[in-house]
């Protein structure tokens, strides 16, 4: 603290010593033109006085004269010639005009009198002279006001010190892998942005890790199950069983491992930062009829039906990957609804919706967003029955945030589970394009 306080009081004893500079400049400047323009109207006063008082008396008398009103005026005042003092051309021109003169070293005012070769010299003046330079006292004040500069500041480091400390103490704790390290700043702390961020990347970090190591867990067990049931069924065909049924069955745990990879890969290329859907103006329901179609070669054919405005409504869609999407809804309402699945294509304010509706069972309200989440199931027997994965729903939502939209789960009218994909998108008549 001992370091940053220096450099932070140091820095606000300079500004202040220049700010106080310039200002006092400012001010010097203002008082040096106020006291010029009040010394002209007194020498001009006491000129016009001492002219007035030697213009009816012999020049011979004159410094007689400025002697004896020497003790009645305010100031000094004698009587010279004009050649008495080495003046520069530009003081001789404005002498001999009648101005009047300022001879700052010798702290004199002198003006000509008209019509003469004398002129009136006024001073010297020590009292109203120039200040070029600060005596002692201006010193002492300037340091004890630099000195007064170090209480606030040590007031103000010494809470942001504080909190600097701990951000760096809980960044520590978080470089050890302690993703549950948290900072608690005040409010009023002007770390308190900071230490709001600080915690959110915390907390992002612990999901992430938490993510990643349910999903290898995840994916060590899906993986592990069917290479231990084609270990044991190598074992069977060592011992003389069936050959083309073991074979069969191995093939059908390779294709499990297959679509599991497949599946992976999938959600990691959707994870990237820098991924960029390709969205094109296309037909919608003209792609939502293939995906039906080629849905109905091993599963019975859903309902297709279309509440836009249009027979051929055109939005903005990554055909891949939004065919990707609702391929996995049919799946999933195949798989663990009925024996009824419709889909459905509706457009309102900008936003469009498809919705995938199943008459099974549904889905309850407390499992609905964590069925979001990558490797999350309903029930582990039910699963193993039907060969999921727990990917299918995250990657649906992984897809949805690449169109800048979302997943909802809900209750269909069908009486099982309603999931709609919603993304903002225009609508428009792809029958009266050419």
């Amino acid at each position: 603290m001992r370091q940053l306080f220096l450099r932070f009081y140091l820095t606000v004893v300079v500004c202040f010593l220049i700010s106080a500079t310039l200002i006092g400049g400012a001010y010097k400047h203002l008082i040096d033109r106020t006291n010029q323009r009040y010394l002209s109207d007194i020498f001009k006063t006491t000129v016009t006085i001492i002219e007035e008082e030697l213009g009816d008396l012999p020049r011979s008398i004159w410094h007689d004269e400025a002697a004896r009103l020497r003790g009645k005026l305010p100031v000094p005042v004698q009587i010279e010639s004009l050649d008495t003092y080495l003046l520069s051309p530009e003081n001789k021109a404005t002498l001999l005009g009648g101005g009047i003169i300022l001879l700052a070293d010798q702290e004199l005012y002198i003006h000509r009198i008209h019509q003469t070769e004398l002129m009136v010299v006024l001073g010297p003046i020590p009292y109203l002279s120039r200040l070029d330079g600060m005596s002692w006292i201006d010193w002492l004040a300037m340091a004890l006001m630099c000195a007064a500069l170090g209480l606030p500041t040590w007031l103000w480091m010494r809470p942001f010190w504080r909190d600097v400390l701990q951000l760096i103490r809980q960044s520590r704790r978080l470089g050890n892998g302690d993703f549950t390290s948290r900072v608690e700043l005040a409010d009023s702390s002007a770390l308190a942005p900071l230490g709001v961020t600080f915690n959110r990347m915390a907390n992002d970090i612990q999901t992430l890790t938490a993510s990643r190591r349910a999903m290898l867990d995840a994916v060590s067990h899906d993986v592990r199950t069917p290479l231990t049931r084609i270990r044991y069924r190598m074992e069977a065909l060592k011992a003389g069983a069936s050959l083309d049924a073991q074979i069969a069955a191995m093939e059908r745990d390779l294709g499990q491992i297959d679509r599991l990879l497949e599946e992976w890969l999938t959600m990691s290329t959707l994870d990237r930062a820098q991924l960029r859907l390709n969205l094109e103006l296309q037909n919608i329901h003209a792609r939502l009829a293939v995906l039906c179609n080629e849905f109905a070669q091993n599963n019975p054919a859903p309902a297709l039906t279309n509440t836009t405005a249009f027979s051929e409504p055109m939005l903005e869609f990554d055909g891949y990957y939004l065919g990707r999407a609702v391929s996995n809804l049919l799946s999933n309402a195949h798989r663990y609804g009925g024996d009824t699945t419709a889909v459905t294509l509706a457009w309102a304010e900008g936003v469009a919706q498809i919705h995938v509706d199943d008459n099974g069972p549904g889905i309850p309200d407390h499992a609905r967003e964590r069925l979001l989440q990558p490797f999350e199931r309903m029930e582990n027997s039910r699963n193993l029955a039907t060969g999921g994965f727990g990917l299918g729903l995250s990657i649906v939502a992984m897809i949805m945030r690449g169109h800048n939209g979302e997943v909802r789960i809900e209750t269909s009218p069908l009486g099982g589970a309603r999931v709609t994909l919603a993304w903002p998108t225009p609508l428009a008549d792809g029958s009266t394009q050419l």
